[in-house]
């Protein structure tokens, strides 16, 4: 994705194609995956991305009002890293999570695509935390971030509970 400049409503659109691609990954996981218990995961999942996404939306919408005020980050040095956090993230680009589900040949090989994700919008959603000027989109993105350290600790324990050898 290319990015000029990162303003509040900037940050919450690249949120907002995160959680797309996030829904779009586990929702083809969930249909593709042989494990019961991870394929319960990525339902789970695929369902609370749906939730996000809403969020997302809902705070762009309010930002990109015409009553809303807030002026956006003129940091060019935030910017850059912010810029950089998107460009280098597993969910980068559009349809990027389609041609990663379609590269998966085992449920480890999701696990650990779908922890990578994690850890990449846990990482993007505090900083954009931090350099919001934009209230609901300051809480939006805290909030987020919490529930996506959730995903990841669950992503985590199901992978080590599948290379866990047979006793």
């Amino acid at each position: 994705m290319k990015y000029e400049n990162f303003n509040d409503a900037e940050a919450l659109k690249i949120a907002v194609n995160i959680e797309e691609e996030g829904l779009e990954f586990y929702s083809i996981l969930m249909k593709n995956t042989k494990d019961p218990k991870t394929k319960e995961i990525f339902s789970k999942l695929a369902s609370d991305e749906k939730e996000h996404l809403a969020r997302f939306q809902k705070a762009y919408l309010e930002l990109t009002s015409p009553i809303s005020t807030t002026q956006s980050c003129e940091d060019y040095t935030v910017d850059l890293y912010l810029k950089y956090l998107v460009d280098t993230g597993v969910f980068a680009q559009k349809g990027q999570a389609r041609r990663l589900a379609a590269e998966v040949k085992t449920d480890i090989d999701a696990l650990k695509i779908g922890i990578q994700a994690e850890k990449d919008s846990i990482l993007y959603y505090a900083e954009a935390a931090k350099n919001t000027r934009f209230n609901a989109g300051k809480q939006t993105f805290e909030q987020l971030a919490i529930e996506e350290k959730k995903h990841l600790k669950l992503l985590a324990e199901q992978l080590k509970t599948l290379k866990k050898p047979a006793s």
